[in-house]
């Protein structure tokens, strides 16, 4: 029987308060986007110092974004388990806290092939452009045993299952109205500092195109309790100038617009962490009266059985998004 390694390929968070932890998560992340615009050393050492000290001020527990993806890993080894037809064995890694799936990549003896999934699902040079790179820099390499599953940005498989997720996790008691649905997204540079596009694959694009999807989706439901809905981006604000609107930015403009309830759904967060167990704060903080926020797709049984059809689909063909260093390698 073939055997095959899946690697969830996840972003990685800190899962404590603690100062080194979270100083290590931030100097990787910041390690990478250093890789492809203008961030000195020295004002990258800034922000980790003080990110690290801000949560250890704030003390409390830590992101719970690693530990769900382990538990995603459990619950798609079950699936994949229970279709059969090939011996799997799933597990999580990250880009930016242990284990970090640029050091994990080598195929395990006893192997057939390997899938890594990206879990951040629109494509973009730090998203599976990471994975992409650290598969064309490790020595020793086969890629012929290696796929990539990506390009969940315009899927229409996922599109309908978040629609689901939405119609399903929404408040049973109706929001007052008018309410809106605001779809966060995580954001990407759309300018430089020279206010240029980009000079690397920031998956601008690939956002606009997964958000009108599920607007479009959205707004197609039956009976909906939302009466619009609407974008909205969580940035980092380092290295030129990043997606609009803001959360707060819609947010002050929706009580503007005499809006009375919204329900957040962070679509392009796969898995619950640090960002979105912030969120309820975040909306609260608003002067719109009422504000919900729905759970991500974490290890719900339709989302595994997705991935698990991705996972079966991708030994067979590579799924690579436009550019991709794997295409190159292969020319």
């Amino acid at each position: 029987m073939k055997r095959i390694r899946v690697v969830l390929a996840a972003h990685g968070e800190a899962e404590s308060a603690g100062f080194r932890e979270n100083f290590q998560v931030s100097r990787r992340t910041l390690a990478h986007a250093a890789e492809v615009m203008r961030l000195p050393a020295p004002l990258r050492l800034v922000i980790c110092t003080l990110g690290g000290l801000r949560k250890r001020w704030k003390g409390g527990r830590g992101s719970p974004h690693n530990e769900n993806s382990r538990r995603q890993a459990a619950a798609l080894q079950s699936v994949l388990d229970e279709q059969g037809g090939a011996e799997y064995r799933v597990e999580a890694a990250f880009a930016s806290s242990p284990p970090l799936f640029e050091q994990h990549l080598a195929l395990p003896d006893g192997f057939d092939h390997q899938v890594v999934v990206s879990m951040i699902p629109t494509d973009s040079r730090l998203s599976c452009g990471l994975i992409c790179h650290a598969l064309c820099s490790a020595p020793g390499q086969d890629r012929t045993q290696n796929s990539v599953v990506a390009r969940m940005w315009d899927d229409p498989d996922l599109i309908a299952i978040h629609r689901e997720h939405v119609a399903a996790h929404f408040p049973s008691t109706p929001p007052v109205s008018p309410c809106c649905l605001v779809l966060v997204l995580h954001g990407t540079v759309v300018r430089d500092r020279n206010g240029d596009p980009p000079g690397f694959h920031a998956g601008v694009d690939e956002k606009d195109r997964y958000g009108e999807a599920l607007k479009e989706a959205l707004m197609a439901v039956p009976d909906r309790p939302w009466q619009r809905v609407e974008l909205a981006y969580l940035n980092h604000g380092v290295g030129g100038q990043w997606s609009s609107p803001t959360l707060d930015e819609l947010m002050k403009r929706l009580a503007e617009e005499g809006v009375r309830s919204v329900v957040a759904y962070p679509c392009e967060h796969l898995v619950d962490g640090g960002e979105t167990t912030g969120l309820p704060d975040v909306l609260a903080a608003s002067a719109v009266p009422e504000t919900h926020c729905l759970p991500c797709l974490n290890d719900q049984l339709e989302f595994m059985r997705y991935l698990a059809e991705r996972v079966r689909a991708a030994a067979g063909r590579q799924d690579r998004c436009d550019p991709c260093p794997l295409s190159a390698e292969a020319q």
